[in-house]
């Protein structure tokens, strides 16, 4: 089952494979949550099905993929506003850690 939770817990474990102290984490972030978005229009209305907003809230960045508002474009922007949230909240709780 598709869920964002599980989506944000796949890409935060990604964040492992590169070097947390070096590495250009505006790319990086912005790649991992591209790459964890799902193509498969049932996996992204799975994800809608199980968090209502994802499908409710407009995207800061517009409709995903080709820019149309279709509802698909819409729930994927989310999906992705919300992964890249999250690891950017990972990335601060690391910074946070390495000055503490």
């Amino acid at each position: 089952m598709e869920t964002i939770e599980n989506l944000i817990n796949m890409a935060i474990e990604n964040l492992s494979e590169y070097d947390l102290g070096t590495d250009d984490w505006s790319d990086i972030i912005h790649e991992i949550a591209d790459g964890m978005v799902p193509v498969y229009t049932s996996d992204i209305m799975e994800c809608a099905r199980n968090d209502n907003s994802l499908a409710t809230v407009e995207p800061e960045l517009g409709p995903a993929f080709d820019g149309t508002p279709t509802p698909i474009n819409i729930i994927a922007a989310n999906i992705f506003e919300r992964i890249e949230e999250a690891l950017w909240k990972e990335y601060q709780t690391f910074i946070d850690e390495m000055e503490g």
